[in-house]
């Protein structure tokens, strides 16, 4: 990993707790029980987000994960993250004011935006009740 990389990454984790409490306050008449995470991370040429809606127990987390080929892009890696993370949002909008129903696929999509290629994935995931799931496969189960 580059020294650039680094300090971007250290200087981001900073940055992305800030944007989960803009977020919380922006779309909070959505969210009932759920909030933010944010987190963005630069690995070389590659710049990666991930905008994740979940409530405490984990029954609803929903990664919405997106990346880009920052250099290929022409951009900056501050540029780029915002640029990113701004499309990102775009997404967050649309699906909680459509009433949930704007899903992303499953696997990588790629989406073209002012000239800009990224990508975005999201799967709405259940961790408890795949827990769940597993202790009674481990035969671990405890009735509450």
């Amino acid at each position: 990993m580059s020294r650039q990389s680094s300090e971007f990454n250290k200087a981001a984790t900073e940055k992305n707790q800030l944007l989960a409490m803009m977020f919380e306050q922006k779309y909070g008449a959505w969210l009932g029980q759920r909030f933010f995470e944010v987190e963005s991370l630069v690995d070389g040429p590659v710049l990666t987000a991930k905008i994740i809606i979940r409530n405490a127990d984990k029954s609803y987390f929903y990664p919405i994960e997106g990346r880009m080929m920052f250099a290929e892009q022409d951009l900056k890696i501050d540029d780029a993250r915002e640029f990113l993370l701004d499309f990102m949002d775009a997404y967050v909008k649309e699906y909680l004011s459509d009433g949930e129903e704007t899903y992303l696929t499953i696997d990588w999509s790629t989406y073209t935006c002012e000239g800009v290629e990224l990508q975005l994935r999201g799967q709405i995931l259940n961790y408890k009740i795949e827990e769940l799931g597993d202790q009674l496969l481990a035969g671990t189960e405890t009735m509450h």
